[in-house]
């Protein structure tokens, strides 16, 4: 007997794209989110799914404390194992959130845009939002887009407190070179990495793009991984030596205001050990030995 679609009665027929077994599996925890606790018969009507089918879905789920089942009662409802989920979930949100209202008024202050970022994969990184000035001229870019993770400082922020495995995995094609200002030596890299762990922000000037000038520093999570990276884009004409060390050390302590509820290191602390930093410069700089 064929799945059917809980509203239409149709015919489920899953795109190449997507796994049926998870959207099964995932029916059916909508379907517990609607109506608590439930017997195997209701689950069945609620998602159209066939009895045996839906009975192994709900048997996988409980093993993995997904679902719990009452066998008193004989029904079924939702595990501890989501609350994890859950509270990982809303936590992330939670530090967006906290991060969009903290930055937005260092707009003024750095008279620069300030970007938000937020990591996929190892290998690049795209812009969750940014906050610009009202009038003048001005840097701008666009929510959503995708960034290599070796570009301008922000990549730094990221690529500095990564396991050294990580990084080494991410540099080990060696590094590309956007503009004639970008490094493209791995020792010389690995130094400013070291500088980013040291100092607790990153500076990119044009490596990235011609006549643009980049200021980043990490935000924490709560297992000392970096979470989000918020930086200040301008022209480089205007990023003197002094504004962008004044920029680096206001961007330091905003994103440790961001991260403090959330986060188990603060500051140019890192998640690293000493032995992890040296073991990890050695895999940068020979990333193919």
């Amino acid at each position: 007997m064929p799945d059917r679609d809980s509203r239409t009665g149709h015919e489920l027929h899953a795109p190449a794209s997507r796994v049926p077994a998870i959207e099964r599996a995932f029916g059916v925890l909508l379907s517990l989110t609607r109506s608590g606790p439930a017997p195997l018969t209701e689950i069945v009507a609620a998602t159209r799914l066939n009895k045996s089918t839906a009975f192994y879905i709900l048997r996988s789920l409980v093993e993995l404390d997904a679902v719990r089942y009452d066998q008193r009662a004989r029904t079924y409802s939702l595990g501890p194992a989501l609350v994890e989920l859950g509270n990982a979930a809303s936590r992330q949100f939670d530090l967006v959130a906290v991060a969009r209202r903290d930055l937005a008024g260092l707009v003024a202050q750095f008279e620069a845009t300030v970007v938000l970022y937020r990591r996929i994969g190892t290998g690049e990184v795209s812009i969750i939002d940014r906050f610009e000035r009202d009038h003048g001229v001005h840097i701008t870019v666009e929510p959503g887009a995708r960034l290599p993770i070796q570009g301008g400082s922000f990549g730094r922020a990221f690529l500095a407190f990564d396991p050294p495995a990580t990084a080494a995995e991410v540099l080990a094609g060696g590094l590309v070179r956007f503009t004639e200002r970008s490094t493209t030596d791995l020792a010389e890299f690995a130094r400013e990495l070291d500088t980013v762990r040291e100092r607790g922000w990153a500076v990119d000037h044009q490596g990235f793009a011609l006549g643009v000038s980049t200021v980043a520093a990490p935000v924490f999570d709560t297992d000392g991984s970096v979470s989000l990276v918020a930086a200040a884009v301008g022209f480089t004409s205007r990023f003197t030596d002094e504004l962008t060390a004044d920029i680096g050390a206001r961007l330091r302590l905003a994103c440790d205001r961001i991260g403090r509820p959330f986060a188990a290191v603060t500051a140019a602390t890192g998640p690293l050990d000493p032995a992890d930093e040296v073991h990890g410069l050695d895999e940068v700089r020979s990333p193919q030995g």
